[in-house]
């Protein structure tokens, strides 16, 4: 369940705003400008309805912009000072939106601020009590799995399957559940387990279910095969309304802590949720926790798009999509991986390694170089941040398992150009996506045509 306040974003985080408990923030990133916004309350507006004011400090002349999709949110203006009405809200669910300050004279933004209001059913108590992911799926040789509990409370975890074990089975505050259980040697069904965490305290949302669905094991002996051309192995959507789809496979359960060790930290990734079985996964190249407990982290971004903050050498992404039998892919097939990247921010590490699957070695294609100009104004013929559309194909020469493609960073160059020697923990690596709320040119710009695909060519 999302957090309730308000999210002030800088331009420089436009994308994947980070939330922050002050009130009072203050921006000179943004050309060499400084805006300053102030909220009257951080409180979320209620469900029944109501006001809240935020007062804009710049020396640029501004307007503001609200979707056309939110036409619950109001606002009206006295000079610098915004006053933004929401009307009541009739669902159980909380809502958001976002409300775009834009330099009138070179139609940017220069700063969001996110509005959200409550929904009628217990929801501003959610915050204090939470699970995620509430659905895990793995592989059939997995044996374990976790997810995390958040809150104030004390609670207890109960399997409706004996074979899947939590650890620990009740607990208090924060914590992270490691639930155990055997390989599914069992080919023709899947096995699931429905874990339920409570809490007895009424004051509070007082049980959540988490689902973990182990898949099927593949039959043994399975013929190698060529799927026909044109048939999508895996596909993937990153945009605004499917931010807690995105956020299933778990992608920000870990604490930052375990983020900064080397690996695919609590097995986060991003499933193919338009179609097929695959995974984007991002593993951590190695111990990040010198640097900052901070400076490592991945999640889902305001916009939907996936991204990663702290990029290093020998970080790598990992695309994967078996066939839908679970069958190897025969030699002779040749598959295509089709994606975008974009650095948020100059810091993101430009080179990187393109590795792709065959039989049991990763044999190396074309790189990729991503781009970034710290000089540029954020308009549409001079953009600061560069989408990279990446398209690699390959034909198998060795029957495969599956369809695998591997990006590994291998330089300290930044994406703007100079060699690193820190860390940058505000700057994303984004896996761009087709986000809804674009107010500007530019944001259009940054939106891609296409959805990730890993699919069959010949």
């Amino acid at each position: 369940m999302k957090k309730l306040f308000y999210i002030i974003c800088s331009a420089a985080v436009l994308f994947g705003c980070t939330p922050t408990s002050n009130n009072s923030i203050d921006f000179s990133d943004y050309e060499g400008n400084q805006v300053k916004v102030t909220l009257s309350s951080e409180a979320a507006i209620p469900a029944e309805g109501g006001s809240v004011t935020a007062t804009v400090s710049t020396n640029m002349d501004f307007d503001v912009r609200i979707p056309e999709k939110d036409p619950w949110l109001t606002f009206s203006r006295a000079d610098s000072v915004l006053t933004f009405t929401a009307s009541a809200n009739t669902a159980s669910t909380l809502r958001y939106t976002s409300a775009a300050i834009v330099d009138t004279e070179r139609d940017i933004i220069m700063t969001r601020i996110e509005i959200q209001q409550a929904g009628t059913e217990k929801e501003v108590v959610k915050k204090t009590f939470s699970v995620s992911p509430t659905s895990i799926s793995v592989d059939a040789d997995k044996t374990s799995s976790s997810f995390s509990v958040s809150g104030d409370v004390s609670w207890t975890v109960k399997s409706d399957n004996a074979s899947f074990v939590p650890s620990p089975a009740s607990g208090s505050g924060n914590g992270t559940v490691t639930v155990s259980f055997p390989a599914n040697t069992n080919t023709e069904s899947e096995v699931t387990a429905n874990l339920t965490v409570s809490t007895e305290d009424d004051a509070y949302v007082t049980s959540y279910t988490v689902t973990i669905t182990q898949a099927k094991a593949k039959a043994a002996g399975l013929d190698p095969v060529k799927p026909a051309a044109g048939t999508v192995l895996a596909e993937w959507e990153f945009e605004t309304a499917q931010i807690e789809n995105l956020r299933q496979g778990g992608i920000e359960k870990v604490s930052l802590d375990d983020d900064n060790k080397p690996g695919n930290v609590g097995d986060p990734y991003f499933n193919s949720q338009v179609s097929g079985n695959g995974k984007l996964e991002y593993f951590n190249g190695s111990d990040k926790s010198a640097y900052s407990t901070k400076k490592h982290k991945r999640r889902v971004g305001t916009r939907g798009e996936p991204c990663i903050y702290g990029t290093w050498v020998n970080d790598y992404i990992l695309w994967s999509a078996p066939t839908e039998s679970g069958a190897p892919l025969a030699a002779g097939t040749k598959i295509k991986l089709n994606f975008a990247l974009r650095p948020n921010g100059a810091g993101v590490m430009r080179d990187w390694k393109c590795e792709v699957l065959d039989g049991e070695e990763w044999k190396e294609l074309e790189g990729v170089t991503l781009q970034y100009n710290p000089s540029g104004d954020k308009t549409l013929e001079n953009p600061t941040e560069v989408n990279a559309i990446i398209i690699r194909t390959y034909t198998l020469t060795k029957n495969t398992e599956k369809a695998a493609f591997r990006f590994t960073c291998t330089s300290q160059v930044n994406s703007a150009g100079s060699e690193s020697s820190e860390l940058v923990k505000g700057d994303a690596l984004r896996f761009a996506g087709k986000f809804l709320e674009a107010v500007t040119d530019y944001e259009l710009s940054l939106q891609v045509p296409e959805n990730p695909k890993i699919m069959v060519v010949e």
